[in-house]
């Protein structure tokens, strides 16, 4: 089409007023959509109105086109055969469109609801984050006070645990949903790094025996409230505003909350505020981890039950503490996991709808090789509250530990889905997926993990140990520094003299001498040696001393129990497997070698 034909077509188009047509329907459609957005957000009408509007006016579009083509000039008042037969398709292919997005909308792959999954696989579907899903920020402390911060942080999570034992509804865990505090992101951002639909957000301001709290329910893909309330109470009812607002919410996605209560009759465990003050002291430094996070916790909670012997979350608290206490610590098997089952059972006997006591409870059992107890303890947990990450997150490496089978792999990684930002929960899935041999894998997930401003001990711990299996010594050298830099410059060289004995390059019986006495480096970091225990053996076996190999897993078994029986399934272990000293500690913690049966030809482990 040459100039001449274009100029021609432009002028036939303003002629018959086809362009001013279009331009004032146009500035009529978008002001159309403002006011709808204004009155959706006002008035809380249903988010679909959005999107149903503008699928509406983009079909009204060409309809016009055709009509001021064909009267924008002319006038006439008849519509003729030729424009009945276009608007006539022009509506077929609009009602198509609409059927279409009414479909989407039913099915879930649209802007409906999904399902969340099932307890049984712990598989999070694409449908689950784009439908039922939802993330709750930390509120944020509008107390003049700063120190009322863990005030507003425990409000959040109180919602975000009632809301957890929704099981039509998938709720990020506090780790990562409390990853954004203090961040200026947008809540669609938000939304998709969590992949969730729903997101709330709110305040808290405390101010003597009254505390203020507003709350807000955000459609992420839509941007509009879905619900909206602010509660000014006296401090007493904190109890009765966590569970309306959790009802709120329930009610606005029209999901069922499990729960054995109706709306406005909480039934909190204590009616003791300082009780319950001490107690979300705790909760906060709980969810950090860390040794000294702990430690202080764990005082919070006992303080709390000393206010309130009857505060059944306050033992559960107690319980969580304990049963991670050999991992994080080093304190005697022995003496943590018979305090931790005790303060679990008594949460339970106070209230038997505690998700966090069933937890520990399973965690120890794992830990004292009880696995079929271990099992319906979990199943129990996750029942109740089928968004508890840290449930999924136990469960599945239990089950890693005890059994080396894949089945603990779907477990861990539902943990992830729930609490992607949580470094704990990622680095317990690059441990199970290790165990399994999976080394590409855990090492991907691993280096992400060491990209990121997070404690990086288990993940040097484990590929330090897979470079030493694949008998990678320059990576397995640079891996050991890395770990080995904080420590400062007598550490660099004493790892450095460990590899050149792997190489040949040093006195390997003189080194071995000086590293066997010497303590887990990860819970020691004033050690010398960066070493956990499973590297020690590693680097033991590496220069041909695999009694010494041996001996450091006894002085772990005889201490620590459940951390020698994850050594069991460590397949870089294979090699003294078959010895009798070996099967002589397996024999000692009561555990069934699950690889055994495979390497040396002895029965597998069997649940008890």
């Amino acid at each position: 089409m040459d100039n001449l034909d274009v100029e021609s077509l432009w002028t036939q188009l303003r002629r018959r007023k086809v362009v001013q047509w279009g331009v004032a329907y146009a500035a009529g459609a978008w002001g159309l959509l403002q006011g709808l957005a204004y009155a959706t957000a006002t008035f809380h009408l249903p988010g679909v109105l959005q999107p149903l509007a503008t699928i509406g006016l983009l079909i009204g579009l060409p309809i016009v086109l055709v009509l001021a083509w064909y009267h924008g000039d002319q006038g006439q008042q008849r519509i003729t055969a030729a424009e009945l037969a276009i608007i006539t398709l022009l509506f077929l292919l609009g009602g198509g469109l609409f059927w279409r997005y009414d479909h989407s909308t039913e099915t879930g792959t649209g802007a409906g609801t999904g399902s969340a999954g099932t307890a049984a696989d712990g598989a999070a579907t694409d449908a689950a984050a784009a439908g039922n899903s939802i993330a709750v920020l930390p509120f944020v402390n509008m107390s003049k006070d700063a120190e009322n911060e863990y005030f507003s942080d425990g409000i959040s999570e109180e919602i975000l645990n009632s809301l957890a034992q929704i099981p039509d509804l998938r709720v990020a865990a506090r780790t990562s949903s409390f990853s954004f505090k203090g961040q200026a992101k947008e809540v669609p951002d938000i939304a998709r790094e969590l992949k969730v639909r729903m997101v709330l957000e709110g305040s808290v301001r405390k101010q003597g025996e009254r505390v203020r709290i507003t709350a807000q329910l955000i459609d992420a893909d839509n941007g509009f409230h879905v619900w909206s309330q602010t509660y000014d109470r006296e401090l007493k009812d904190i109890f009765a505003i966590q569970d309306e607002i959790a009802h709120a919410i329930a009610d606005a996605l029209q999901v069922k909350l499990g729960v054995d209560h109706p709306p406005g009759a909480a039934k909190p465990d204590t009616a003791d505020l300082e009780a319950y003050d001490l107690y979300l002291k705790g909760l906060s430094l709980w969810q950090a981890r860390g040794p000294t996070n702990l430690d202080q916790a764990e005082k919070y909670f006992e303080q709390a039950i000393k206010r309130d012997p009857k505060f059944a979350k306050a033992w559960a608290g107690v319980a969580l503490v304990e049963t991670i206490r050999p991992g994080w610590f080093g304190t005697s098997s022995q003496v943590a996991l018979p305090r931790s089952r005790d303060a679990a059972e008594r949460a339970l006997a106070l209230n038997p709808l505690l998700p966090e006591a069933y937890a520990a409870l399973g965690n120890t059992a794992f830990a004292e090789g009880r696995t079929g107890t271990a099992r319906e303890l979990f199943e129990r947990a996750v029942a109740i509250a089928p968004s508890y990450a840290t449930a999924w997150q136990w469960y599945g490496w239990g089950l890693s530990i005890n059994f080396a089978s894949e089945e603990g792999v779907p477990k861990s990684r539902r943990a992830v889905e729930l609490d992607p930002k949580s470094p704990v929960v990622r680095q317990d899935y690059a441990a199970v997926l290790y165990n399994l041999a999976r080394y590409q894998e855990f090492e991907a997930l691993c280096d992400q993990i060491l990209a990121e401003p997070t404690d990086k001990v288990v993940c040097l711990s484990l590929k330090f140990d897979s470079q030493m299996i694949r008998k990678d010594y320059v990576a397995a050298r640079a891996t050991l520094r890395q770990a080995a830099e904080p420590r400062g410059a007598e550490s660099l060289r004493f790892v450095d003299a460990l590899m050149d004995a792997v190489d040949g390059k040093a006195d390997a019986q003189a080194l071995a001498a000086r590293l066997r006495p010497m303590p887990d480096g990860s819970f020691d970091r004033s050690s010398v040696s960066p070493l956990m225990d499973a590297d020690a053996m590693y680097w033991f076996i590496a220069v041909g001393r695999p009694g010494d190999a041996v001996g450091r897993l006894q002085r772990v078994a005889d201490q620590l129990p459940d951390v020698a029986r994850a050594y069991s399934v460590d397949p870089g272990f294979d090699v003294i497997r078959c010895r009798p000293d070996f099967q002589a500690v397996m024999k000692q913690i009561d555990v069934v070698d699950a690889r055994a049966g495979k390497v040396c030809g002895t029965p597998t482990a069997q649940a008890k």
